[in-house]
């Protein structure tokens, strides 16, 4: 197939469930079997409930439509699910981000229009640069001694290239977890998240819920290290939860009386406030080029000693 993903953005989202069912070689019986035993937002889905969907006469849930999107298109998840949230019945929505955006202004953030801010996903950089602006969770996450139980990691920071000030992070781990009440429970910890204004919470959640989506987990959870954070979690319907964590994440939570939220997988990223990332294209800060030519160089110096 020539393009995937720009095949989808010319297909309604019935027509979308119907090209992923007959691209498995699959009956609509069947796709509700399979569907059903790989997510239970698909429990009690039917051939019926298949083929109005395929009809467009009845339109799926925000919840189903990511299941889609991972199961039926994984190499065109977001691509795909961009498209089938833009063509709900109700139009594409406005993401009404800034309204759950209670975190304070960066003090110094002063005319960000006017600024050159760039991404990183330098720990190191992040860490070694204005410390007093970077969450502790950052550091403790970094050098957990159950780093083998981590599959993917997920850090950005956003800054300002001529003093190093950072105006937001965020950091992101999935990671096998001990739960209480099973022996095995797979989820996404935010350690922390930082915003210093509308413009950049809105750009760090969006490139979170990229990466979010593409993962194969069971829940979200989220350390929240103040008011304002446990805020946050509970607008998300996220409810507390105890867990058995990295022993210097485990020192963090007491020292700073932070508490740990957990939400469902589909719960958090369907919820209303954040589904408008999904179809929305947020712009992206431009990465440090004098960073990139710098790592360029030593992959050169690299390649001619070796």
């Amino acid at each position: 197939m020539a393009s995937e993903s720009t095949m989808t953005e010319a297909l309604r989202t019935g027509d979308l469930i119907r090209h992923g069912r007959t691209s498995l070689g699959m009956t609509q019986a069947e796709l509700a079997h399979f569907l059903a035993q790989r997510s239970s937002v698909f429990t009690g889905v039917d051939t019926v409930t298949i083929s109005r969907w395929e009809a467009s006469r009845v339109y799926p849930s925000t919840k189903r439509l990511i299941a889609f999107a991972k199961i039926l298109y994984p190499q065109h998840t977001r691509t795909t699910l961009k498209h089938m949230i833009k063509d709900r019945p109700r139009g594409s929505q406005a993401c009404p981000i800034s309204k759950v955006n209670t975190y304070t202004h960066h003090p110094y953030l002063i005319g960000e229009e006017n600024r050159a801010l760039i991404c990183s996903t330098s720990i190191n950089r992040l860490i070694s640069g204005a410390s007093r602006c970077v969450d502790p969770f950052y550091q403790a996450l970094q050098n957990a001694e159950s780093s083998d139980n981590r599959d993917h990691d997920f850090k950005l920071m956003v800054t300002d290239p001529s003093t190093d000030e950072v105006f937001g992070h965020l950091v992101a781990s999935t990671i096998q977890l001990a739960h209480p009440e099973q022996s095995s429970y797979r989820g996404i910890i935010i350690s922390s998240m930082y915003a210093g204004s509308n413009t950049i919470f809105e750009f760090l959640l969006s490139q979170f819920f990229r990466f979010a989506v593409q993962q194969d987990v069971d829940a979200f959870y989220f350390i929240a290290c103040d008011q304002q954070q446990r805020s946050f979690a509970k607008r998300l319907g996220m409810t507390g939860a105890r867990l058995s964590l990295p022993q210097d994440v485990e020192f963090f939570i007491k020292y700073r009386d932070a508490e740990v939220f957990v939400g469902s997988y589909y719960d958090v990223l369907a919820h209303p406030d954040f589904s408008g990332l999904f179809a929305s294209d947020i712009p992206g800060y431009p990465m440090q080029q004098e960073e990139e030519a710098r790592a360029e160089r030593q992959s050169e110096e690299v390649a001619k000693t070796g």
